[in-house]
């Protein structure tokens, strides 16, 4: 659920403390931020109305329990705040996406959105991931400077999450400026500025995505899209409503969380020129090495959940109709779980990271992104012997839920 600016919600005196998410800190030193609440206490509230959950163990609790909802109109605030925009496209969108949804109804989308996801069609797809990613690597210099975000991060999963669905994007700047502005659903300081260009950009990805429906139905094959199509014979409850909203959240998911991977992924390996060259003399480390890519630099930094009934930690008590967030990102750093969190160790094992959430929510697409970021940095490794940082302190992106690079430059030749 997202809270607006504008409207901070009241603070009740049985909080320990009180966090403020507004504080640019938490955009340039999150880890930080999360370390100095670890240290007063399990739980804190946030001047928005926000209640934050730091460690691992209440963080995957919270995850997984069916006390807890994903829906945010579960809670007492949402009537009045409306974050999504009253009657916008955003939010006739977002109150069908399956992660905003409780069982049963997330069970029943789930179930046709996993259908479309299997293993086995993941699998399939390692050769045209490998082939775009030839592609675009093709077009970098050998011997200048280069955007990784720009020229690779942003394009890969776009142009997968194409394939995958069966459309032609054609003008990929578009669809990612239609992901960029969408993004707001999952920001909890999204401004109403931002909330109304994601309300108009999920318009257009409506009748885009329409469209191409439509020519799913005129000319059927095998995408993602025919099968969700197919499940509607089935699901007289799948309507096209349904199918519209998920296959937005499809396209907006696809891309925005694996282009953080590969970028945070990277800038990671640079910073740790031990790591790097680990890697590179033993490339069989790449799976665990994505896995600390996740848990060092999360590419979501919290999940929310709605308290259905008192929710107790320790000696607080959280009341019914209140908005937990899960900060994975902070999890992901627990002492109590990772030996020396802050070091960024590619053969760390157990690796319990959190970055894809926890129960019934658990990403349906983590296969994916973690095939993607596996067959692009294997490319890239082996294309550049020399990659180097250019811009030691690249700035991030002015989110603090989806953690990303507006930039990375390096060079692949020394």
């Amino acid at each position: 659920m997202l809270q607006t600016l504008e409207t901070p919600l009241p603070i009740p005196t049985l909080a320990r403390a009180v966090a403020d998410l507004r504080d640019p800190a938490w955009l340039t030193q999150p880890r930080e931020q999360a370390r100095r609440l670890r240290a007063q206490g399990r739980v804190h509230r946030d001047t928005l109305g926000l209640w934050l959950l730091l460690g691992h163990a209440d963080c995957r609790a919270a995850m997984q329990s069916s006390r807890l909802s994903r829906d945010p109109r579960a809670g007492t605030s949402y009537a009045s705040q409306r974050p999504f925009g009253a009657g916008s496209a955003l939010e006739r969108a977002a109150e069908r996406f399956m992660i905003f949804n409780d069982p049963p109804v997330h069970t029943r989308l789930r179930r046709i959105v996993a259908a479309a996801f299997t293993p086995a069609s993941t699998r399939d797809l390692r050769a045209s991931v490998a082939a775009t990613v030839q592609s675009l690597l093709d077009g970098l210099p050998a011997d200048a400077p280069f955007d990784f975000m720009r020229q690779v991060a942003q394009l890969l999963p776009i142009r997968v999450i194409c394939d995958l669905l069966g459309i032609d994007a054609g003008d990929f700047d578009q669809a990612k400026a239609w992901s960029d502005a969408a993004v707001c659903v999952v920001e909890p300081l999204a401004t109403r500025s931002a909330r109304a260009q994601g309300a108009q950009a999920v318009a257009e990805l409506t009748a885009f995505l329409s469209a191409q429906v439509a020519r799913r139905r005129a000319r059927p094959g095998d995408t993602v899209i025919d099968r969700m199509i197919a499940a509607q014979r089935d699901d007289p409850a799948f309507d096209d409503d349904e199918l519209l909203a998920n296959l937005i959240l499809m396209f907006i998911a696809g891309h925005e969380t694996t282009t953080n991977l590969l970028g945070n992924g990277l800038l990671a390996l640079l910073r740790h020129p031990e790591q790097l060259a680990l890697l590179r003399r033993e490339p069989a480390l790449l799976p665990s090495a994505v896995e600390e890519m996740l848990r060092y630099e999360s590419p979501t930094n919290m999940v929310a959940r709605t308290t259905l009934e008192p929710w107790t930690i320790d000696d607080l008590t959280v009341p019914p109709g209140e908005v937990l967030y899960c900060m994975i990102g902070a999890a992901n750093h627990d002492p109590a779980v990772f030996e020396q969190p802050e070091r960024f160790d590619i053969t760390r094992h157990p690796n319990p990271q959190l970055s894809f959430g926890g129960g019934v929510h658990y990403c349906v697409g983590a296969p994916l992104a973690r095939l993607e970021a596996e067959v692009a940095f294997e490319a890239l490794l082996r294309r550049f012997p020399s990659l180097a940082l250019v811009d030691e302190a690249p700035t991030w992106r002015p989110m603090i839920n989806l953690r990303g690079l507006q930039s990375l430059q390096v060079r692949g030749a020394a």
